[in-house]
C-alpha cells in the first residue's frame, strides 16, 4: 500500500516492524535512522516517521500526530516489534507504543538520546535556518531576521515554546516570502524554502502536549551522555552525539537489546 506518514528505511525478513521516530532534516549535522538502518545486520524492517506537512491539515497537538502516523500502522496488519525515538522523537515514540499496545502486546519502547522539546534548541535552529537562506537574504534583511530571534529569545525566554515557536516560524515565513517577492520564485518554491522550519515547529509544538516522561522510567535508552530524565535501562555508547545514529557501535547495541526480545516474537517478555 502507498504510505506518505512512514517511509521504508530497510527490510527484513521477519514480518515486524521497528517503528523509528525523528524530525529528519537532511542539511542537519546529527545522523539520522537513515544512516543507522544500513548497519543492521542482519537487516531490520525499519520504518521512518515523516511529520504531517502543512497540506495535510494535521493540527500541531500530540494526539493529532498520533492518529497521523498509525493510521498506516495499523491498516498496515503488521505486528510492531519496538518503537525507537531520537532526542524529542522519544515524546512521540512514548506515546506511540502505548497506543500501539491497544491492539497489540506491547511494543518495547528504545530511546536513543531523548530530550524533551526545547525552545532554547529552537532558537538555535532558527538562526541556523535564516543563515541558509544567506544567498537569497539581503545582508540588511538577514541582520533583521536574527534580531528578531534575538528579541524574541529575549522575549520569552526557554518557556512558553509554543508561543515563541509561532512567532519564530513567522517570522521565517516573512522572511522567505520577501526574498521570493523580490527574486520573483513560485509559491512551490517558496513553500519548500518555509515548509522544513514551520514543521519543525509544529512538529515540536505537537510534542509539548504530550507527557512521556512516565513511560521513559521503563524504557530503554542508548546514550551518548546521561539524559536528563530518568529511564529506565541506560546503555551508553561511546560517539558524539551527532554520531549516535550513524556509529556501528549503535546498530550493533541496538541488535543486542532486539535479540532479548526478537522481532517476530512480539509480546514475549524483554
Amino acid at each position: 500500500m502507498s504510505r506518505i506518514a512512514w517511509k521504508t528505511l530497510s527490510s527484513g525478513e521477519s514480518e515486524s516492524l521497528l517503528l523509528a521516530v525523528d524530525f529528519a532534516a537532511g542539511s542537519r549535522a546529527p545522523a539520522q535512522f537513515a544512516d543507522l538502518a544500513p548497519l543492521l545486520d542482519p537487516p531490520l524492517t525499519l520504518w521512518a516517521s515523516r511529520p504531517p506537512g502543512p497540506d495535510d491539515q494535521v493540527p500541531p497537538t500530540g494526539n493529532a500526530y498520533l492518529d497521523w502516523w498509525l493510521g498506516e500502522v495499523r491498516a498496515s496488519g503488521a505486528p510492531v516489534e519496538a518503537v525507537l525515538g531520537y532526542c524529542a522523537g522519544g515524546v512521540f515514540a512514548a506515546a506511540l507504543a502505548e497506543r500501539i499496545a491497544d491492539w497489540q502486546p506491547a511494543p518495547r519502547l528504545i530511546l536513543l538520546d531523548p530530550e524533551l522539546p526545547s525552545t532554547s534548541g529552537l532558537y538555535d535552529d532558527f538562526h541556523t535556518a535564516g543563515d541558509s537562506l544567506s544567498a537569497l537574504l539581503t545582508p540588511a534583511e538577514l541582520d533583521a531576521f536574527h534580531a528578531r530571534g534575538e528579541a524574541l529569545k529575549a522575549q520569552y525566554g526557554d518557556d512558553q515554546l509554543p508561543v515563541a515557536g509561532r512567532e519564530l516560524a513567522d517570522t521565517f515565513t516573512a522572511a522567505v516570502a520577501a526574498a521570493a517577492d523580490r527574486l520573483d520564485l513560485d509559491e512551490d518554491i517558496r513553500d519548500e524554502l518555509s515548509g522544513a522550519f514551520v514543521s519543525l515547529v509544529s512538529y515540536l509544538t505537537a510534542a509539548t502536549t504530550l507527557s512521556p516522561l512516565p513511560a521513559w522510567t521503563t524504557a530503554t535508552a542508548l546514550t551518548t551522555t546521561a539524559p536528563d530524565h530518568p529511564v529506565g535501562d541506560e546503555h551508553r555508547v561511546p560517539v558524539a552525539h551527532d554520531d549516535l545514529l550513524r556509529s556501528t557501535a549503535t546498530a550493533r547495541a541496538l541488535q543486542r537489546l532486539l535479540a532479548e526480545r526478537p522481532v517476530g516474537a512480539t509480546g514475549t517478555a524483554g
